[in-house]
């Protein structure tokens, strides 16, 4: 199948994402700031690959003004879903969707302003580093998984497809049943990494090295397993904590996305990861306080770093 792709959201994931696929698959690019768009359409991707490294070109749009895509998927920040979402069903699209996001909200979004889409939600453990626009470098692999969010909502052959087309691009991919499973599981992760190596302003393998780092990496897992387990959600392996320190060792060279984007642009995705976990405690009367002081710095530190720009 002559797959035609678009990626929305040129940050590190939607890089490395566009560096795989558009190796067999026609790839496009979405990226709402149309000097940006520019700029990549002249001077093309830097993709740096653990075995070496690429300058790749691919069409860059910054409206999406056409609706002949097989797969639209969805790349950007948690807190740019909906603009995402409004600007599908402004240009009509009515195909598949796959969200490949960080945190909880993206689906719920999407389903409300795309309905008749069938949605695909997945996570990755790749670790991907933005060095800088339009340069990406793959820090470290990881599987990648997803599944219908509605089951049976999406042709089985055109996901037997794009899990053939993915795996044959060099990514690690399986089906999924449960999407909540996997949405919990990588949830629980970014809990555990991402605010902590923001805080720290240490590539992930670091947090394993102090004692201190990894005991609160622990307890923030802890709590969102707390949280896990009374919400009745089965997570995708049995020990939450050592599998975020699996992903320690595995992205050991990676900057958490939290940390990039703390440093880069001073707003992150805390709501929607920490804080998820102290929302969704407070809906059940219950508090989680090492996620509320880790969401608390992080909003913190944001409010110094845009202070300083």
């Amino acid at each position: 199948m002559d797959m035609n792709i678009a990626i929305v959201g040129p940050g590190a994931i939607g890089l490395l994402l566009t560096g795989f696929l558009h190796r067999n698959a026609r790839v496009t690019l979405v990226d709402y700031q149309p000097e940006r768009a520019k700029l990549l359409n002249e001077k093309g991707i830097r993709w740096e690959g653990l075995e070496g490294e690429e300058q790749l070109t691919v069409p860059v749009i910054h409206t999406l003004d056409r609706t002949d895509f097989d797969i639209v998927i969805i790349c950007v920040k948690a807190y740019n879903t909906e603009d995402a979402a409004k600007e599908l069903q402004r240009a009509g699209y009515r195909g598949p969707v796959l969200t490949m996001q960080n945190g909880l909200g993206n689906v719920e979004l999407l389903r409300e302003y795309l309905p008749e889409s069938p949605l695909i939600a997945g996570t990755t453990s790749q670790g991907a580093t933005l060095v800088d626009i339009g340069h990406v470098r793959h820090a470290g692999k990881g599987k990648t998984a997803f599944g219908e969010v509605v089951a049976g909502k999406t042709d089985k052959k055109f996901m037997d497809d794009i899990v053939g087309l993915m795996n044959s691009s060099g990514l690690e991919v399986e089906l999924a049943a449960d999407v909540d499973s996997l949405i919990w599981g990588k949830l629980l992760i970014n809990v555990g990494i991402n605010a902590l190596t923001a805080i720290l302003t240490v590539q992930n393998g670091k947090l394993l090295e102090y004692s201190q780092a990894k005991l609160l990496m622990a307890e923030l897992v802890l709590e969102g397993w707390d949280l896990v387990k009374k919400k009745g959600i089965a997570l995708p392996y049995p020990d939450p904590v050592a599998r975020t320190e699996e992903v320690c060792r595995l992205t050991a060279k990676n900057f958490s996305s939290m940390y990039q984007d703390l440093h880069k642009r001073g707003r992150t995705e805390i709501d929607f990861i920490n804080g998820a976990i102290v929302r969704e405690g407070d809906a059940i009367d219950i508090r989680y306080p090492y996620n509320e002081s880790v969401t608390s710095l992080i909003h913190g530190l944001e409010a110094v770093k845009q202070a300083s720009i």
